[in-house]
């Protein structure tokens, strides 16, 4: 592109994702530097194969270092952030150069699309990943390092921008597979140590202990997340959310709906807040509540303007949740409604295509079909059934059925 990108990475035996990566922005950056820390599979051969500029150092128990070296190799005027296990979708790829090509900003928040076993279970996330190759900005912290701070200490205008990065690394057997959880809270108790005020670090180290069941730990680093950032910071949103989550994990419910009422007060329009009320009202058997929180989801949508967010919440997770609570007070015909609502907001959601074969347990092949064909048209239900890895006996006989529904006549057997 005129030789104004770069992508910088910094990489370590990513053979398995790294072509995708790189075979998803080839035809958009004019560079590419790759900072390697020690592979000992192909991934510097899949690296040069691409014309990439390797440089290979040991690896600095920091990640921001690492970043930094290769910042220092660019020689473009913009710079594309990437890790191996993301990839551009091809779409975004016009408004990436318009970006640069036309800037209405100094640096650009992208959407990183994190993608997980079950397809319904998305988030979204704002991480600043393309800015101005300058020698001022620099990433800052040993574990989830960022430019912010770099960017404005030096003034940089920094926007949102509806480009989107598929993000592969939360998924099961990713995770399972590099099990990098004890040396990452490693990283971030050391940086906290030194680095005592810094709310952000303090937000993530958060998340991590709530993920490892450390749920007092993680409330007590919400807490003082929250003492060290600024009112106008974007983070504080994001540590409400794990401190009430973290609160109802170690057994506060009640504490965690003060804290997301609380939260709302500042945020009303977050819509994550009023679910997770939705969600412990639930657990609480409170229905009324329950109903009202979803129901308000509704209402609120899709939030908007946020770093971060569940995706679903104000739309087909709310609804599931309404039928999850019809179905509990044997409201079967409401709870029915509802999950087909939820199918046809989002054809993919597996849960409520479960839910629907559970509460219809015993019906005819025939009257399934039918059923979800009251949701989704035929081929949806086949393309949606043909998309999973693995079906259960019940799921195997409906894609069949559809098959030969929209094939032909249905057999007798079929019937």
């Amino acid at each position: 592109m005129n030789n104004l990108l770069t992508l910088a990475m910094i990489v370590k035996n990513e053979e398995f994702f790294l072509p995708q990566c790189l075979e998803s922005v080839k035809g958009i950056v004019d560079d590419m530097v790759i900072v390697d820390t020690g592979s000992t599979d192909k991934t510097i051969e899949i690296a040069k194969s691409y014309g990439a500029r390797v440089i290979s150092i040991e690896w600095p128990n920091d990640f921001a270092k690492a970043r930094n070296v290769g910042l220092e190799a660019v020689r473009t005027p913009w710079v594309l952030v990437m890790d191996a296990d993301e990839e551009l979708v091809k779409d975004d790829l016009g408004i990436l150069e318009k970006a640069i090509l036309m800037p209405e900003a100094d640096a650009y928040n992208i959407r990183i699309v994190s993608v997980m076993d079950r397809a319904e279970d998305i988030s979204e996330s704002y991480v600043t990943r393309l800015f101005r190759s300058l020698p001022d900005i620099r990433f800052e912290g040993s574990i989830h390092e960022q430019v912010y701070y770099s960017l404005e200490r030096n003034r940089q205008h920094l926007e949102s921008l509806n480009v989107r990065f598929i993000h592969k690394g939360y998924l099961e057997s990713i995770i399972t597979g590099r099990n990098k959880v004890d040396r990452n809270l490693h990283l971030m108790e050391n940086h906290v140590k030194n680095n005592p005020n810094d709310g952000y670090m303090l937000w993530q180290l958060a998340q991590t202990y709530d993920s490892v069941g450390r749920h007092s730990e993680a409330m007590f680093s919400c807490q003082r997340s929250l003492k060290c950032l600024g009112p106008e910071s974007p983070i504080r949103v994001l540590v409400w959310t794990t401190y009430a989550k973290s609160t109802s994990h170690a057994g506060h419910p009640k504490k965690a709906l003060g804290i997301l009422s609380q939260a709302l007060g500042i945020y009303p329009t977050y819509t994550d807040f009023r679910y997770l009320q939705g969600t412990i009202f639930l657990q609480l058997r409170q229905w009324k509540n329950a109903e009202h929180a979803f129901n308000d989801c509704l209402g609120m949508g899709e939030p908007k303007g946020y770093l971060l967010t569940e995706t679903g919440v104000g739309g087909f997770k709310a609804l599931f949740k309404l039928a999850e609570i019809h179905i509990a007070q044997q409201h079967t015909q409401e709870g029915l409604a509802h999950l087909l609502m939820a199918i046809r907001s989002q054809p993919t959601y597996r849960s409520a295509w479960s839910a629907v074969t559970q509460l219809l347990a015993g019906t005819p092949l025939k009257d399934l079909y039918r059923t979800f064909c009251m949701a989704v048209p035929q081929e949806t239900i086949v393309h949606t059934l043909s998309s999973w890895p693995t079906l259960t006996d019940d799921e195997t006989l409906l894609l069949n059925y559809a098959k030969n529904a929209i094939s032909g006549p249905v057999t007798q057997q079929n019937q």
